[in-house]
């Protein structure tokens, strides 16, 4: 006898609740609002030689406001406080790497945003500079950059390029105008084509686009026409992330609410339409929203079974160290979590006093990090084995409720999410969430 399965609009209904998009387990949520120095520096001096680590730089300042952004950012007008930040930035890498007292070797490191291509040029070569300085870095320590199109000329691609620099991500959202208009964000298709020919022309073939699904204004039609526009560039790497609509967390959000948002069942569609598309061009799937061409390092690391998900989405990273700088940075360590204040007067003052600028913190038990390993299992391969998570509880009654409805698949020890089921990968990793309350302003809607 054929199981009858729910329709996909009553599942989209029944499971469009808020759920973490499990970017790191615990979730951000659970930092405590409290972080040790000592501890801090504990985890800094255990740091040794022959593990490599990555390192994050955060440049929170952008020209405008995109009104769909959830990001820690602040709209300058002036180069002043951009150039003080740096110097700042200078300060606090020097400090952690005295901490350390020995030379630790970078495999990636990691400029994001805001718009870090919003510094100067000399900047983003003076942080380079002193982490060549104060750690171990290589010609094969890869360094990538987060780019705004609308401040991207061939004198800095040029530049990146000989700061070796080797892969750029472009915030594209959406090639519509009235949508780019709608979020304020203008950046028309044939300025990103030109830059896409500079980058390959000055060597930098590595190159991602971010896309979003959800926004105002967007129709199937329209995500239909970006997609074709982004095929005809062929990036190496498509990010295609749901509009998180938070105002009670970003107030300029609500700016949106005057152009109407896409339903539910619309955004549902509009996911489906972008797999179908980019698949159907040869991408392939990568998670729940990256998609990869057969040449990318991502793929082949998907390939490896080594695909992880970190604070910076999926990524081939390995390292179990990465030291965060800069305002709301977060420094993930094998057993804790330290995050940055956002505060900017607060960040300076505490670098001035010789101290590190930590607000929030959490310290990861062995239930912690062993259930860490099988929801990042989940979210990036869609199936875990029970067998090798033997210490923890297994929700049964939970995922019994989920293969009813034919979002995953249980026999024996192993547990598949369905083909149907992966469009809700976050419903199945919360159910082995012991810290997720069901509180309506904490996360972002699972669709």
């Amino acid at each position: 006898m054929t199981t009858q399965f729910p329709s996909t609009t009553s599942l989209i209904t029944k499971y469009d609740v808020p759920v973490p998009r499990y970017t790191s387990f615990p979730t951000a949520v659970q930092f405590k609002p409290t972080a040790s120095q000592s501890d801090y520096t504990k985890q800094l001096a255990a740091l040794t030689p022959n593990q490599a680590i990555s390192i994050y730089i955060h440049i929170p300042f952008c020209h405008s406001l995109c009104h769909y952004c959830g990001c820690h950012t602040k709209i300058v007008h002036t180069y002043s406080p951009i150039g003080k930040y740096i110097g700042t930035l200078f300060q606090e890498i020097q400090q952690a790497a005295t901490v350390i007292g020995k030379l630790i070797p970078v495999s990636q490191i990691h400029f994001g945003g805001g718009s870090p291509n919003y510094a100067k040029t000399e900047d983003i070569a003076k942080i380079l500079q002193t982490l060549e300085q104060n750690f171990l870095t290589s010609p094969d320590t890869q360094i990538a950059m987060e780019c705004d199109p609308r401040l991207l000329d061939e004198q800095k691609i040029n530049d990146y390029a000989q700061l070796g620099i080797s892969r750029i991500s472009l915030g594209i959202q959406d090639f519509n105008h009235r949508v780019q208009k709608a979020i304020n964000r203008i950046q028309p298709f044939q300025q990103v084509q030109k830059q896409i020919q500079l980058m390959r022309k000055a060597g930098i073939t590595e190159i991602n686009f971010d896309l979003i699904t959800g926004l105002p204004e967007q129709s199937l039609d329209t995500v239909e026409q970006t997609l074709e526009q982004v095929l005809k560039l062929q990036p190496s790497r498509i990010a295609v992330f749901p509009y998180a609509h938070v105002p009670w967390m970003k107030k300029h959000q609500k700016l949106l609410e005057r152009f109407g948002l896409p339903t539910t069942d619309e955004r549902f569609a509009m996911n489906l339409l972008v797999q179908s598309v980019l698949t159907n061009a040869g991408y392939s799937p990568i998670g729940i929203d990256h998609y990869a061409q057969k040449t990318d390092s991502l793929y082949q690391t998907q390939k490896t079974g080594n695909l992880r998900r970190n604070f910076q989405g999926y990524t081939g990273d390995t390292n179990q160290t990465v030291l965060g700088f800069g305002l709301s940075s977060i420094s993930q360590f094998k057993n804790a979590y330290f995050q940055n204040t956002t505060d900017a007067s607060a960040y300076t003052a505490a670098i001035n006093a010789q101290t590190f600028p930590l607000s929030r913190s959490l310290h990861l038990t062995a239930d912690d990090k062993i259930r860490g390993k099988l929801i990042e299992r989940l979210m990036c391969y869609f199936e875990i084995n029970f067998n090798h998570y033997k210490s923890i509880a297994i929700p049964h009654q939970a995922l019994l409720a989920l293969e009813k409805d034919g979002l995953v698949s249980i026999s024996g020890n192993r547990l598949s999410i369905t083909e149907q089921g992966k469009p809700f990968v976050r419903i199945v990793a919360a159910c082995f969430d012991p810290y997720l309350k069901k509180e309506e302003r904490r996360h972002a809607k699972a669709i």
